[in-house]
């Protein structure tokens, strides 16, 4: 597949002839736009997913990208689907998980909640992103959700920051938590 069919909108030249050198050698390309790694990754997906080398830029732009509303889960969800699930745990293994199933947590503040990729095993650590987001974006209406989800549903597992499950579970359910409880000096 020819490199020509990648769309460099937006991105310097110089920076554009790293990428694509970055590319042909099968490097990970991201941390030579970090800014606009996210833009161009939506952009491509699907032929970076075509020359195989989706998963390691995708995995670090992730990790450092911290809103994905104005592309919408589908689309978030599209580019972890065009990347090879093998390669991901590769990159990221499920080291935290036993067994066949997992029970994750997800934290979400604000007036609408997205089950969207990123869970965690710790329902303290669920509390604390509800209430670190209601806090860093001045949002309200904190709230966990819980899902059971077979381990073949997990992408992988993120470990920048904290354990970060990717998955997409099909059904998620509220968890009753006293709103005090939302704070961030929860002991950890």
């Amino acid at each position: 597949m020819s490199l020509d069919l990648l769309d460099f909108a937006g991105i310097e030249e110089a920076d554009a002839q790293h990428v694509r050198a970055a590319i042909e050698r099968g490097d990970n390309f991201q941390s030579y736009i970090p800014s606009d790694a996210l833009d161009f990754i939506v952009r491509n997906y699907r032929a970076l997913g075509r020359l195989q080398v989706l998963e390691p830029a995708w995995l670090d732009c992730y990790v450092h990208s911290s809103h994905f509303s104005a592309y919408g889960i589908e689309t978030i969800k599209a580019i972890f689907d065009a990347c090879d699930r093998q390669r991901l745990r590769t990159l990221k293994p499920l080291t935290q998980i036993t067994g066949d199933r997992a029970t994750l947590f997800r934290g979400c503040a604000g007036p609408v909640h997205t089950l969207g990729m990123s869970w965690t095993s710790s329902l303290d650590k669920a509390i604390w992103y509800a209430a670190h987001h209601a806090s860093y974006y001045n949002l309200a209406d904190c709230a966990v959700y819980v899902t059971t989800i077979s381990v073949s549903e997990v992408y992988c597992c993120l470990d920048h920051y904290d354990h970060d499950f990717i998955a997409h579970p099909s059904s998620a359910w509220r968890v009753d938590v006293p709103a005090e409880e939302f704070r961030l000096d929860r002991p950890r």
